[in-house]
């Protein structure tokens, strides 16, 4: 995708999402899920890279290489605390 193509399409979020924004902590909320989710997708798609398939996949079976489940972590920085899977 070129970076033209991927601007336009992250402008048309943005402008989507901003549709029900009425306050700062609106906003505030809206950060927090959308690092949740960058940070989740990211994290699952380097998890994919690592073992070579994908998330419920039967290729992992029987290989002692597979996923095994996840846990609760919190990720602090300028926005607050989120807690991601």
């Amino acid at each position: 995708m070129s970076k033209e193509t991927e601007k336009d399409i992250l402008q048309s979020l943005a402008a989507e999402l901003a549709k029900n924004l009425k306050s700062e902590k609106d906003l505030s909320a809206l950060s927090r899920e959308l690092v949740k989710l960058t940070v989740e997708t990211a994290l699952g798609k380097e998890m994919e890279e690592h073992l070579g398939y994908a998330k419920h996949s039967s290729e992992g079976r029987g290989t002692g290489n597979s996923r095994n489940g996840t846990s609760r972590k919190t990720l602090k920085g300028q926005i607050g605390e989120v807690e991601i899977a």
